[in-house]
């Protein structure tokens, strides 16, 4: 028989999301664990850290609602090699991969390599965003991984956990083997799936779980942990956690030197999107565009996106994050009067979509150009 007493918080590798944490406290409190859950809501404000952290309680050998960082289990979860919790994220998809194959058979030692590194870096920082050469999608050779490990029996007597990081990214075939497993879950396991892009999951997938939302994260828990965790600057801090949107993950890749660089390419690139020739659009995007640093480009995207939600909030005579860009955001709104920015925003989060599944970045900038020039006429 459980007490009433309310479950409290710490769980300090996770910033804020006091919500969640208290909602997923309770649930352990009172033992009422659904088979599945899925964690959605902004990219970058701790998602798969929480799924992580929850995962470590659940299995710590303490039983409450914190874990102790002492025990084998404890001592597992922190490099991530707990053989009852695994961590499900895109791959590639290797030479001659047969069905029967499982997800790394066919993968090179140079990709095994990139494959382990990126784990490792997200076991010692949970915020880490994994990034993994020619990873399109998560393949349904992990899936069928999934549904030959969940019936084995744990190693703890405790529950087996799934964390599949970025759902959105399940190939089609890959979405309805996994709806397969949670329409009929093995016993004693649990999937998590965190996602930033809910509508792209199957509404089959969506009603077998528990669905718990993630708030973007208040400017100053933001600054605060860049100052204590990765040792920023607190008015270079403020300004990151201003142009992060919420995201942690986001305000950490903004930490570079050629920030502000990036934020006069933004300027740059609408001018020309709006007024100019192909040519002179094709000479920004080169200057943008770089294949191999696709996270560059991500963050470019969201800076663009920042750019246009003050020019939004600036017609309605609300508070801007680009304070120090207020004059050209100004000229904009003055100049186009008429400029659908509803619909640029949304070709702009389509686009950062995009840029995350691997399409060929040019073709992507291209086309957002065209829409922006389409939407601003």
């Amino acid at each position: 028989m459980h007490s009433d007493h309310q479950p409290t918080l710490p769980w300090q590798r996770v910033l804020g999301q006091r919500r969640v944490k208290l909602l997923l406290q309770r649930a352990i409190h009172n033992g009422r664990l659904p088979h599945a859950y899925l964690f959605h809501g902004p990219e970058g404000v701790g998602k798969d850290a929480m799924a992580i952290e929850f995962a470590r309680v659940l299995q710590c050998d303490a039983g409450g609602v914190e874990a102790c960082g002492t025990c084998d289990s404890c001592v597992k979860m922190a490099t991530l090699q707990h053989p009852d919790v695994h961590v499900i994220t895109a791959l590639p998809v290797g030479k001659n991969e047969e069905g029967g194959d499982g997800p790394f058979d066919r993968l090179t030692q140079e990709e095994m390599k990139t494959v382990r590194a990126e784990l490792q870096a997200k076991a010692q920082d949970p915020y880490h965003r994994i990034s993994i050469p020619r990873a399109t999608g998560i393949k349904v050779n992990s899936i069928r991984e999934i549904r030959r490990e969940a019936p084995l029996t744990s190693a703890g007597n405790k529950r087996r956990i799934f964390i599949l990081s970025n759902a959105d990214m399940l190939a089609d075939v890959a979405a309805n083997t996994l709806l397969k497993t949670l329409e009929e879950p093995p016993p004693h396991c649990m999937f998590i799936l965190t996602t930033s892009y809910r509508e792209e999951l199957l509404q089959t997938i969506l009603s077998r779980c528990q669905q718990v939302r993630f708030d973007p994260l208040p400017d100053t828990q933001i600054q605060d942990a860049l100052v204590a965790r990765d040792g920023v600057e607190t008015n270079h801090a403020a300004l990151l956690a201003r142009l992060s949107g919420g995201s942690y993950s986001r305000a950490r890749e903004l930490t570079g030197d050629d920030l502000m660089t990036e934020r006069e390419h933004v300027l740059e690139f609408v001018r020309r999107a709006v007024v100019s020739h192909h040519a002179d659009v094709g000479r920004i995007i080169d200057t943008v565009t770089d294949e191999k640093d696709r996270m560059r480009v991500t963050r470019f995207l969201h800076l663009l996106l920042l750019w246009f939600r003050d020019a939004l909030v600036l017609g309605k005579q609300g508070n801007i994050i680009n304070i120090d860009q207020r004059e050209p955001l100004e000229r904009f709104i003055g100049r186009y009067p008429t400029a659908d920015i509803p619909a640029i925003l949304a070709a702009i989060d389509r686009a950062i979509s995009l840029v995350e599944r691997n399409v060929y970045i040019k073709l992507i900038l291209y086309d957002l150009a065209g829409q922006m020039k389409a939407n601003i006429r």
